[in-house]
C-alpha cells in the first residue's frame, strides 16, 4: 500500500490510514502489509499499528513517478514481492509482473472549480495528469462513489468493468471525548450554524455569506461558525471572503475559526443547530458523513455526489441559489423538537450505512480482483507464445 505524496496529507485521509490500515493487516486475505507513507510511525496512532505491518518512508515530488522512486525504496517494496500494489493517491507506480490498483479520492482537479489562481491551477493540471496516467495504467481502479466511477467511464474513457466502488466508512459509537473550540463562546451551544472543510473556491463559500444577507433581518439571526484549514496558495481568497463578509457588515454574525481538532469537531457537530455543506464537488466528503454521524441537522448543495452521501438526511438547495438556502435554514431551524429528533435519528442511521469494515471487506475484493485479473491475463499470454512454438 503506497500513499505517494509529496508529504502532504489531510486530515481526511489521514483519518482514512487509520482506520483502513490496521483492518487490512487484520484481513484474513492479508498476509502481510507494506505501506509506504511520509512519516509513517505516527500514521495509525488513533488506532493503534498492527506489528505485522512493514513499514516504509515514502515521499516524492508531484512529477515523479514510480520509476524516479529512490532505488532503495523501490528495492524494499521489490524485496516484499507483493501479490499487489495498492495506491490510495492517484499516482503512477509501475512494478513489472505486478498488478497496481489505483483509488480516486480527490475530483476537485478534475473542475473548473479547482482553482482561480495561475499558479495553483498548473498544480492541479499536474495533479490531474499524474491521475489520468494512474488510472489509465491501473489494472483495476477504485471509486469512492457512484459519481466518481460515471465521471472516469464518461470522462476518462474507462471501462465500466475496471472499475469497483468503495465508499469510505464512519463511527457512530465514538470514545473521542468533544472539547469547544476557544473561538466558539460558550452560550453559542445549540445556536449556532456550523460549516467545515478547506477553504477553496470549490467550497462555495459565498452561498452562506448571501444567505446571511438574506437571514440580516431575522430575529435571533444564529451566528455561523466556519472551520477549515486555508488551502494551498489561497490566501487571497481567504482575504476576499473575510472582505466581502466586512463589506455586508456581516463581521458580528460569520466568524472564521480555522483548523480545529477532532475533539473540537465533534462538539461542534454535535452542538450546532444545523450543518452546512455548500460545495460544488466532492469525491465521498468524510464530513458530510461526520456530520451525519454526530447527528447534526444537514443541509446541503444538489450537487454530486452530496446526494449520494446523504440521501434523505439533508436538506437541499441548488448551488450559486443563497436566497434558496436561506429558506432551507430558516425551514431547519424552525424545526418542532419532536421532528428535530426524527430527523438526527435519520442521519445516525444514514451514517450506518457506511462502514470501516465493510471499506475494508471491498477494498480486499477489489484488490483480489486485480491479482485473479493479472493472474488470467498471463495465463492468456502463456497459452499464445506456446500457439506459436
Amino acid at each position: 500500500m503506497l500513499n505517494i505524496t509529496s508529504g502532504g496529507m489531510s486530515g481526511g485521509y489521514r483519518n482514512y490510514l487509520s482506520k483502513l490500515v490496521p483492518r487490512l493487516a487484520a484481513h484474513p486475505q492479508v498476509e502481510a502489509l507494506l505501506v509506504g507513507a511520509p512519516e509513517p510511525k505516527n500514521l495509525c496512532e488513533p488506532e493503534g499499528a498492527a506489528s505485522s505491518i512493514e513499514w516504509l518512508p515514502l515521499k516524492c515530488s508531484l512529477a515523479a513517478r514510480g520509476r524516479e522512486v529512490s532505488r532503495a525504496q523501490k528495492k524494499t517494496v521489490e524485496r516484499f514481492a507483493p501479490d499487489v500494489v495498492f495506491v490510495p493517491t492517484a499516482r503512477y507506480w509501475s512494478l513489472d509482473g505486478v498488478p497496481a490498483v489505483n483509488m480516486v479520492r480527490n475530483m476537485m482537479p478534475a473542475t473548473p472549480y479547482n482553482s482561480r489562481y495561475c499558479l495553483e491551477r498548473l498544480r492541479n493540471w499536474a495533479r490531474f495528469r499524474q491521475m489520468r496516467k494512474a488510472v489509465s495504467h491501473s489494472n483495476r481502479v477504485i471509486a469512492i462513489s457512484q459519481f466518481v466511477k460515471e465521471y472516469l467511464i464518461c470522462g476518462l474513457g474507462l471501462p465500466a468493468e475496471r472499475i469497483g466502488v468503495v465508499y469510505h466508512g464512519t463511527d457512530l459509537h465514538r470514545e473521542l471525548r468533544a472539547r469547544k473550540p476557544n473561538l466558539v463562546p460558550d452560550d453559542w451551544a445549540g445556536r449556532f450554524v456550523f460549516t467545515a472543510g478547506l477553504i477553496y473556491p470549490y467550497r462555495g463559500l459565498e452561498d452562506l455569506i448571501g444567505a446571511w444577507c438574506h437571514l440580516r433581518g431575522s430575529p435571533n439571526l444564529p451566528p455561523l461558525v466556519i472551520a477549515g484549514k486555508v488551502g494551498q496558495g489561497m490566501s487571497r481568497y481567504y482575504a476576499s471572503l473575510r472582505r466581502l463578509v466586512c463589506e455586508r457588515g456581516l463581521d458580528d454574525h460569520i466568524h472564521f475559526v480555522g483548523l480545529l481538532t477532532r475533539p473540537e469537531m465533534t462538539w461542534c457537530y454535535g452542538n450546532c443547530s444545523a450543518f452546512v455543506m455548500t460545495s460544488r464537488v466532492e469525491a465521498c466528503p468524510n464530513i458530510a458523513l461526520e456530520a451525519m454521524a454526530n447527528g447534526s441537522l444537514c443541509i446541503s448543495t444538489a450537487s454530486p455526489p452530496l446526494p449520494e452521501m446523504f440521501g434523505r438526511a439533508a436538506w437541499y438547495y441548488p448551488a450559486n441559489e443563497s436566497r434558496i438556502l436561506a429558506e432551507r435554514i430558516r425551514e431547519v431551524l424552525r424545526l418542532p423538537r419532536d421532528r428535530g429528533n426524527a430527523a438526527r435519528a435519520c442521519a445516525i442511521a444514514r451514517a450506518g450505512e457506511f462502514s470501516w469494515d465493510t471499506c475494508c471487506r471491498r477494498t480486499v475484493e477489489e484488490l483480489q480482483k486485480a491479482i485473479e485479473g493479472s493472474q488470467l491475463q498471463e495465463g492468456a499470454n502463456a497459452e499464445h507464445d506456446l500457439s506459436h512454438i
